[in-house]
C-alpha cells in the first residue's frame, strides 16, 4: 500500500521500517493471514491506514 500525501514514497517508507508500531502492526496482519482469519486481516487494515495518516501529519 503506497502513502499519499507529504512524504515521498521512499521517505515514508523508511519511517514506517522505523516505526515499531507499523512493524507491529503489519506482523499481526500478516499472522492473521496466515492463519486465514480475514475479519482480523480487514481490522489491521484498517489500523495501519490509521495509524499511517499519523505519519503523514508529523511536521
Amino acid at each position: 500500500m503506497a502513502l499519499s500525501g507529504s512524504l515521498p514514497t521512499s521517505a515514508a517508507a523508511s519511517v514506517m521500517q522505523e516505526c515499531r508500531a507499523c512493524q507491529n502492526l503489519e506482523r499481526g496482519r500478516k499472522q492473521a493471514a496466515t492463519v486465514r482469519d480475514l475479519s482480523k486481516v480487514t481490522d489491521f487494515h484498517v489500523l495501519i491506514a490509521r495509524h499511517r495518516a499519523r505519519h503523514r501529519a508529523e511536521p
